[in-house]
């Protein structure tokens, strides 16, 4: 196999002018075999960046869990969150979701999310109002006869 890359890249042929003589035409084929390489070399870098991406993005995807509705990441056993199920989903971006009262909002796509105990695991349950009253408030109040 080396001896066909060999007569392949041209460095037989440039040997073989040297050999001959022709000094300047072996000196001109040496310098568009350097070119060459180096457009393979730059064209390597290129590739093992997009792997380095690919694998960025497998690991990302190992961290991320879906609630049901939007994404919560987890890394080195925190939750953080949560995250655009749409953006995420259409785009691969993890974009912070703005929390309110009662739902999550997404400032990209303007997605709403609603904000349940079951889909929020970091949501602190609200107080009881029922537990707050004293005493109940009857619906229907007897009439008294007199």
């Amino acid at each position: 196999m080396f001896s066909s890359m060999y007569q392949a890249t041209g460095f037989k042929r440039a040997i073989i002018l040297c050999q001959e003589g022709k000094v300047e035409e072996a000196e001109a084929l040496l310098k568009s075999l350097q070119d060459e390489f180096l457009a393979v070399c730059e064209e390597n870098e290129a590739l093992k960046n997009q792997l380095s991406e690919v694998a960025d993005v497998l690991d990302l995807a190992e961290k991320v869990q879906f609630d049901g509705q939007k994404y919560w990441l987890m890394d080195a056993g925190e939750q953080k969150g949560p995250f655009c199920q749409v953006c995420y989903d259409r785009d691969g971006l993890l974009v912070h979701l703005q929390e309110h009262d009662n739902h999550w909002e997404c400032q990209s796509c303007h997605g709403l999310y609603l904000r349940t105990q079951e889909a929020d695991p970091m949501r602190k349950p609200k107080s009881n109002v029922r537990s707050t009253l004293k005493k109940t408030i009857p619906l229907f109040l007897e009439r008294e006869m007199g």
